[in-house]
């Protein structure tokens, strides 16, 4: 009988063990699998998410080879001024002759003096309903240019221009033109161009034909100290472009 006794006693604490063994294991197992998730890199896109909460930084604050979207408030960074100080590329140059070049061939643009009108103008986004500018990671948010006999479109990474063929009118807040544009983008080869001022420093752009029909709002090369500015910095490689801005109203 007590020969018996001690067997069950042997046979309960090696059961017994090996539940403890195990269960420690287990414990091991998942401590591990959260460690390593804390600790491993986060993704292109679990950074870019973690950014789309925007807050309002001075970028002498902010580690810049690291990066960073932000809203940029002092009207005197190095970022305003490269929106303010931004010209054309050669390849833009190379570009814009190229097309006007082919509208050109067999057409003679009319040429216009805007007088007191503005002649180049920058995107306006809306962010919680009020109108930004953005500096994009990758080119440059469009920008718009009227010349004596064009009007040019910038970027982001591509620009385009068409002729003037007519001036429909012209006051000091208002601006309405046809283009002459490529067969490809109207059969009639006419683009109707309308940029009128809205408010301080607000301009509204509506451009159409046959395949477009575009409303923007804009400011001038002036207004721009006028306007927060949302930073896409990407100092090292291209990211994802912010895409929280308000929906466009027509």
């Amino acid at each position: 009988m007590i020969r018996l006794t001690f067997i069950l006693a042997i046979i309960i604490l090696t059961i017994s063990c090996a539940e403890n063994r195990e269960s420690k294991s287990t414990q091991t197992e998942s401590t591990s699998k959260i460690d390593s998730v804390a600790d491993r890199p986060k993704t292109l896109l679990e950074e870019v998410e973690e950014d789309t909460i925007l807050e309002r930084n001075d970028p002498n604050s902010l580690d810049l080879s690291k990066h960073q979207i932000f809203i940029d408030t002092t009207r005197s960074s190095t970022f305003y001024e490269s929106v303010k100080q931004w010209s054309e590329s050669k390849w833009d140059k190379q570009s814009i002759n190229s097309s006007l070049n082919a509208i050109n061939k067999d057409f003679k643009p009319k040429q216009i003096d805007l007088k007191s009108f503005p002649s180049h103008f920058i995107t306006l986004r809306k962010l919680n309903n009020q109108f930004v500018l953005y500096d994009r990671c990758d080119g440059i948010d469009p920008r718009y240019e009227i010349r004596d006999t064009a009007f040019i479109f910038y970027g982001p990474l591509e620009s385009d221009a068409e002729s003037i063929s007519k001036v429909i009118s012209l006051t000091d807040n208002s601006i309405e033109l046809e283009l002459r544009t490529f067969q490809a983008k109207s059969s009639d080869q006419k683009s109707r161009l309308t940029i009128e001022k809205i408010d301080d420093f607000i301009y509204k752009l509506t451009y159409k034909n046959q395949t477009f029909d575009r409303v923007e709002y804009l400011t001038t090369v002036d207004g721009i100290e006028k306007f927060d500015l949302v930073v896409n910095n990407c100092p090292t490689m291209k990211m994802m472009e912010f895409d929280g801005f308000d929906e466009e109203e027509k």
